[in-house]
């Protein structure tokens, strides 16, 4: 069967699925149910090779590796031991080639540990490079993940879309759903775990109430749950709603949630970066630090920030904490924005200015949410490294699409119209930049 079978062009453009490459392999990876079926190696090579017979002379069986005696083995048979380890450092890389591998035969399956349903906080089966995708999508409970370290992209069947909303994804790729206005659910969209959280109400005080009914139109706005994650102890969770100046946080087991409010926030939005949540005030970039859940200063700030027009924005940099001081200067008698970039030293609790990301990285910078990708991984020329990419919540995005940190140039936006009906992507930087962006005027995803 092709390997795109399951992926068939939107009405919007195909283009995007030559940008996006999808040589790799577009599959459907339904969540917790069936599995895709997985062939073993040499009937893997045995059809690419008979799909290319037309193409080139026809090679002698003595030359083919999968009918040499010496190497002819049975798969299904590796025996407990081998096929534990060899699942182990599957799982190690990613759960999506995990759950692949599981799902190849019955004997593979038995030597290797099911998701525990009752475990959405295991770190190990956390998709933690997917990102999903926002498009119009093929089924109601369907989505497209890309996977942002390889530039696989797969299709996963999500049921529980029929019912929940989705607050926002995390930094470990779950996603923070929404039930009926008040059942907050922490979801693994690969391995279909789900976590009952606290109650919404719980965090809540009494007068933001009125927020969670229907008729509230800035309900999107308000709870877009975006630097919500997982904390390094494997046990709690914190919901952060940036626009409430909220931080609830609940460990497993937990009835209600303990409210921690923001301290003089600027216009940023939260990160959890290596199990632990930070977020930017006035004066310095703060750490939630857990017995008791408080905040505090984990590096100064040396440079001056308009609370009023200027923004902030942290970013997980490929293991690297680093931070955009996003800003209004003045180029003679023009006007316009200027983005500076520094490294977050936490032992010497300093930002230290740098001007490229490093190792052939880019940036996608949202107000609600930033993300770093490496360039290589997508297809030539798409991606620039060293740039800093915008999401369609940040302001200037209708004329500035990406700022080159290297000679500080611009890319000035496409011409299309972003107050059309629908507004879908139409390159790749449109696809990934739609993944970090919060609510858009017009935008429908389903």
């Amino acid at each position: 069967m092709d390997s795109n079978a399951h992926l068939k062009p939107n009405n919007w453009s195909s283009h995007i699925h030559f940008q996006l490459h999808l040589h790799r392999g577009a599959v459907l990876l339904p969540a917790a149910t069936a599995q895709p079926h997985l062939r073993s190696p040499c009937t893997v090579n045995r059809q690419r090779s008979n799909s290319h017979k037309r193409r080139r002379a026809r090679t002698h069986p003595s030359m083919d590796p999968c009918s040499s005696p010496a190497l002819e083995r049975n798969w299904l048979d590796l025996g407990d031991g081998l096929t534990g380890q060899i699942s182990d450092c599957v799982l190690a890389n990613d759960v999506a080639d995990y759950i692949r591998f599981r799902a190849v035969c019955d004997s593979w399956r038995q030597c290797s540990a099911a998701p525990p349903a009752d475990d959405t906080l295991a770190r190990r089966f956390h998709p933690r490079r997917w990102i999903m995708l926002r498009e119009p999508p093929a089924a109601p409970t369907r989505r497209r993940f890309l996977n942002s370290s390889t530039g696989e992209c797969v299709q996963v069947d999500i049921p529980k879309l029929r019912d929940h909303e989705v607050l926002a994804p995390t930094a470990e790729g779950l996603l923070v759903l929404l039930h009926a206005r008040k059942h907050v659910r922490l979801l693994n969209p690969m391995t279909g775990q789900l976590l009952q959280l606290p109650a919404l109400t719980t965090l809540l005080p009494a007068m933001y109430h009125h927020r969670l009914s229907v008729h509230n139109t800035h309900f999107g706005t308000d709870f877009a749950a975006w630097g919500s994650g997982v904390a390094d102890d494997g046990s709690t969770f914190l919901l952060c709603f940036y626009r409430l100046r909220m931080l609830g946080v609940a460990k497993l087991g937990d009835q209600s949630w303990t409210l921690l409010k923001f301290r003089d926030p600027l216009r940023t939005a939260p990160l959890m970066f290596a199990g632990r949540f930070y977020c930017v005030t006035v004066d310095c970039v703060m750490v939630l630090e857990m017995s008791p859940p408080r905040l505090e200063v984990a590096a100064r700030r040396h440079m001056r920030v308009s609370v009023e027009m200027d923004s902030t924005h942290l970013v997980d940099n490929g293991g690297q904490l680093m931070l955009v001081h996003r800003r209004f200067s003045q180029l003679g008698s023009k006007c316009g924005r200027s983005y500076d970039l520094y490294r977050v030293d936490l032992d010497t609790r300093s930002l230290l200015p740098v001007n490229s990301l490093g190792r052939g990285r880019a940036m996608f910078m949202g107000m609600y949410c930033s993300i770093s990708v490496p360039v290589e991984v997508f297809p030539f020329g798409s991606i620039t490294s060293d740039t800093i990419y915008l999401s369609f919540d940040v302001d200037e995005r209708e004329d500035t699409e990406a700022y080159h940190l290297v000679d500080t140039s611009i890319t000035p936006a496409a011409s299309y119209n972003l107050d059309g009906l629908v507004l879908q992507p139409h390159t790749l930087v449109d696809c990934l930049a739609l993944c970090i962006t919060s609510n858009i005027v017009g935008f429908q995803e389903d």
